[in-house]
């Protein structure tokens, strides 16, 4: 898992009791804030490629025949997407994965400190980190929540990252290149054209917000409700 920095001091004090009518509110603004700047990101990133894209079309255009599709064939800039687009989104797909990974481990540090865990999640072995992260949660905190399809498609989001980082992408010699070529079948703006090389669209980086955003969301409500249960306990 990320490094996960220690108990802040303005809770250290009593740490338990802290953590627990503090429900997770600092965290719940540090990860609004950090998705904000993710968000700020991705859309100057796609801003950017398009700006270009449109620029080359429009020399591009003036020397084309109207109706020579054969001319369009061999100078449109598909550049811009296929290759200078799809490399940045990849790049952001690890940074929104990493804002994932980290942001969940403050939850599981401070689920530890609020139920008083003989173990943390860190501990656990085997299986990816989400994997170990949702054993835990579920096991220690009593998480009902995020549903069996939410953890599954975070941990395909996860493989897709894992094939990024580790394996340039090539997705056909990825030990789990069946589950990220499942994403084919339930995200928009993925494909694998080349040689099991995965293509990354605009619109596959927007899904990958929503569900990563949904999925913290429904990690924070099950934390808020822990906190209900020990202060009303």
């Amino acid at each position: 898992m990320a490094k996960i920095p220690p108990i802040p001091d303005y809770i250290a004090a009593g740490t338990k009791n802290r953590l627990i009518r503090d429900k997770g509110a600092m965290a719940k603004v540090l990860f609004n804030e950090d998705l904000k700047e993710l968000k700020l990101y991705r859309g100057t990133l796609e801003a950017f490629i398009q700006n270009e894209e449109s620029k080359d079309v429009a020399v591009l255009e003036k020397h084309a025949v109207p109706g020579d599709d054969e001319f369009w064939s061999y100078h449109y800039p598909y550049q811009w997407q296929d290759v200078i687009g799809s490399q940045l989104r990849k790049s952001f797909l690890v940074s929104l994965l990493s804002l994932a990974e980290f942001h969940m481990g403050l939850l599981c540090r401070d689920v530890a400190e609020v139920v008083e865990a003989r173990i943390k999640c860190d501990d656990l072995r085997g299986n990816s980190v989400f994997a170990r992260a949702r054993k835990y949660l579920e096991a220690f905190g009593n998480f009902q929540s995020p549903a069996q399809a939410v953890w599954e498609i975070i941990g395909d989001l996860y493989a897709l990252r894992n094939s990024i980082v580790h394996n340039a992408a090539l997705v056909d010699n990825d030990r789990n290149s069946a589950r990220i070529q499942s994403l084919e079948h339930k995200a928009p703006g993925i494909s694998f054209p080349s040689a099991g090389v995965v293509d990354l669209k605009s619109e596959f980086s927007i899904f990958a917000i929503e569900k990563v955003e949904g999925f913290l969301n429904d990690l924070h409500q099950e934390y808020v409700h822990l906190c209900n249960g020990f202060e009303n306990g």
